[in-house]
């Protein structure tokens, strides 16, 4: 399960890792929620005791979204855009 001491402590050092190690500028982050939908995370805004909030991409666009750190089931590092999306609508941003 995910928490804020992930987020705050390894997600950022582990996606800077992953697009070292690729030689890429910026990775897609991809989370899996709960109910089924995906979400590609642009940028982190804020994280609190049981929530976060992040601008994300998915079907109706750019978005800031609150999430409960409970409603995500996997997160996906990505070297490439999918197919139907645009690389820079997905990319994720790093600090």
């Amino acid at each position: 399960m995910f928490d804020r001491a992930f987020f705050e402590q390894h997600f950022l050092d582990q996606a800077r890792g992953f697009a070292r190690e690729r030689k890429i500028a910026s990775p897609v982050i991809e989370f899996l929620l709960d109910d089924g939908s995906l979400l590609y995370v642009r940028s982190l805004l804020q994280t609190r005791e049981n929530w976060l909030c992040l601008l994300a991409h998915d079907e109706d666009g750019p978005r800031q979204i609150y999430l409960l750190y409970y409603s995500i089931k996997r997160i996906t590092l990505r070297a490439q855009a999918p197919a139907a999306a645009k690389p820079r609508d997905v990319a994720f941003r790093l600090p």
